[in-house]
């Protein structure tokens, strides 16, 4: 999401991103809030690998989109 800075208010479109991503977003971090919560540190270690697992399914998703040769894994 973006932030208004000191001197610099957000534009039109940076708010109606925030506004559109907000929602998802709100979603996701309830999510992580509760696993914090239940788990403690284990929660946080969770929600790392949880991150790192979906940083790199989006990587690959992106790599398969940018290069259609890719065949597909069954």
């Amino acid at each position: 999401m973006r932030k208004a800075a000191r001197g610099r208010p957000l534009r039109a479109p940076e708010k109606r991103f925030d506004r559109l991503i907000a929602k998802r977003r709100f979603r996701i971090e309830q999510c992580f809030g509760m696993m914090k919560r239940l788990f403690g540190l284990a929660g946080i270690h969770a929600q790392r690998a949880i991150a790192a697992i979906g940083q790199n399914l989006l990587e690959a998703a992106n790599r398969i989109s940018r290069n259609p040769q890719t065949p597909a894994i069954a």
